[in-house]
């Protein structure tokens, strides 16, 4: 075993005893030192977590870049490594694409890269100062990163010429109204056609903010009287806050400190069944730090232990001492809470019968007795099939209903608001949301329904009957072309059991590029058969002690499974 990886594992061993020593709940204290000690407590836990799990994140990074390069991903049987760490490592599709993110940056900074490695630089205040940590600027800017709060850099990078990144956790709200049985036949028409017009794979956030772009291209929305708005502080007010809390704390010196932690890092390696291995192994051991970080946040949220350590707010703690975005620990929060109140969806995840994001995913749409229908669903069914049934199964239910209900980030939420003041100035009188929405939708369908003709081409009514999705397991991408399964060459005909809908890369790369192959009648009775080109004894899997060991390929070819 490697010194990184005995490292780690000590480490580890620490903090699972630690957290293992605590209740669901903390106690409310009146003592302000005890109370202190108590959040003191939950943050020197945290932040040896973060400590441990940053690196092994940036392992993950590193393995997720590598497999980026080329067609590598595509030998896997996908088309982009979002797709990839969705379906094979349980980790959401955005999150994978930030992690190779800032593992592409930190290849050609040595000196950062250590640091994140051994938790002294977080990967938030890395991702700040990588744009002018480069060459002989490296090592002033990563010993800033180390003294400095994630404000303060922000500052100072934006004061040389540098804006830095914002974190991709936009706020987010959820638009709701009762809409009446007539009127929902319009907006799902409306939705319908906006999925043909910006793609099938547009969430109904996109296709509502469609909705409300068409609507004010010839409508002008009247100046906003702030009838809708809602309230928040200034920000400049809120900084003011934030740096006379960092002086009065000495930038919180007093915390615990906690100490640097060697991980193993990724070997470089460039075959895709390899690197496959290797992730998976690294995620295994994240998954240990993840189910002690989501109590120790929980802990920590439920007992507002960022008060008496001096912080603003739970999000200002999350960015300053962790590194991450407050939305990204309220989601494992919310998880947590979640597995508290079903026994069954943890025991599911510890016995491995779904991945994290599957258990997200149910937690978050599902409750009470139809939990362990879900869990049983979805071992046998994709991530991104198992998303796409659990959001059926809210719409049929806010269909019954008589609601409308969708989650936007505020930049949608301001186009829609000014969509509808637009719709209440040509109405000249005030309108309910739900009215405001239906004519929103209206208007779409009106303008958009002359140019979008019935499918009369038989490539054109398969892609319909496929829902205009890629219909290889576990894509996430729309269909663009229709695939013969027994080409026209072979005899093939144009019959639609013969056809299946493709994106692009899974059709000129996987299929016509030899990587997978698909045969039997569509839409229901394919067998898809993946990885073609690994060769004989390539494959690689690695030890409990982390060692590589060759493997013989398996017979029939890797991954080959009928679906669905």
């Amino acid at each position: 075993m490697s010194e990184g990886c005995t490292e780690i594992e000590a480490r580890l061993e620490a903090v699972e005893k630690s957290a293992a020593s605590l209740g669901s709940r903390i106690p409310r204290v009146r003592d302000p030192v005890l109370g202190r000690r108590i959040a003191q407590g939950l943050d020197t836990l945290l932040r040896n977590v973060v400590s441990g799990w940053g690196a092994i994140d940036l392992a993950i990074g590193e393995g997720l870049d590598a497999l980026s390069v080329g067609l590598r991903a595509m030998d896997l049987k996908y088309s982009n490594i979002g797709d990839y760490a969705r379906e094979e490592l349980g980790i959401n599709a955005s999150t994978a694409a930030k992690m190779a993110r800032l593992a592409r940056k930190l290849q050609e900074r040595p000196i950062l890269r250590l640091a994140v490695r051994q938790g002294k630089v977080t990967p938030r205040k890395a991702e700040i100062i990588a744009p002018l940590a480069v060459g002989e600027n490296e090592l002033p800017w990563v010993l800033r990163g180390i003294a400095k709060t994630v404000r303060s850099l922000k500052a100072e990078v934006k004061a040389a010429g540098k804006a830095p990144p914002e974190p991709d956790d936009e706020k987010w709200v959820n638009f709701s109204s009762e809409v009446s049985p007539e009127k929902r036949a319009m907006l799902e028409e409306g939705l319908r056609l906006a999925g043909i017009v910006i793609g099938a794979t547009a969430t109904k956030m996109q296709r509502v903010n469609a909705w409300g772009q068409e609507y004010l291209s010839s409508h002008s929305a009247p100046a906003d009287d702030q009838a809708d708005n809602v309230l928040f502080s200034p920000e400049d007010q809120l900084e003011a806050l934030k740096a006379r809390l960092e002086q009065e704390n000495d930038q919180w010196a007093g915390l615990a400190k906690v100490g640097p932690v060697k991980a193993e890092e990724f070997s470089g390696e460039t075959d895709p069944w390899r690197i496959d291995a290797e992730l998976k192994h690294f995620v295994e051991k994240r998954s240990r730090w993840d189910q002690v970080f989501g109590r120790a946040a929980m802990l920590f949220k439920r007992s507002r232990a960022w008060v008496p350590l001096g912080f603003t707010s739970f999000g200002h703690y999350c960015e300053e001492m962790l590194g991450m975005g407050e939305r990204t620990v309220a989601q494992r929060v919310a998880l947590e809470q979640s597995l508290e109140r079903m026994p069954v969806l943890r025991r599911a995840l510890r016995e491995k019968r779904i991945s994290y994001e599957k258990a997200r995913l149910i937690a978050r749409h599902a409750e009470g007795e139809e939990v362990p229908r879900w869990i049983e669903r979805a071992e046998t069914i994709t991530c991104i099939e198992l998303r796409r049934a659990l959001q059926d199964k809210d719409e049929a239910q806010m269909c019954a209903r008589g609601s409308f209900n969708c989650w936007m980030t505020v930049s949608v939420a301001e186009v829609v608001k000014a969509a509808f003041r637009a719709v209440r100035a040509e109405a000249k009188r005030w309108l309910w949301a739900g009215e405001c929405l239906f004519r929103l939708a209206e208007h779409f369908v009106e303008t958009w329904r002359a140019h979008l003709k019935d499918a009369r081409t038989v490539q054109q009514r398969v892609r319909a009957r496929d829902n205009h999705l890629c219909q290889v397991p576990g894509c996430s991408r729309a269909s663009v072309h229709s695939h013969h399964i027994i080409p026209l060459s072979q005899g093939g005909t144009d019959d639609p059991w013969n056809l299946v809908s493709l994106c692009a890369a899974h059709h000129l790369l996987g299929i016509h590029g030899g990587r997978m192959r698909v045969s039997g009648t569509a839409p229901d009775k394919l067998t898809w058969e993946f990885g073609l080109r690994r060769t004989s004894g390539a494959a690689a899997a690695l030890f409990e002690d982390g060692s590589v060991a060759e493997l013989r390929e398996p017979e029939p070819p890797y991954a080959s499974r009928r679906h669905p």
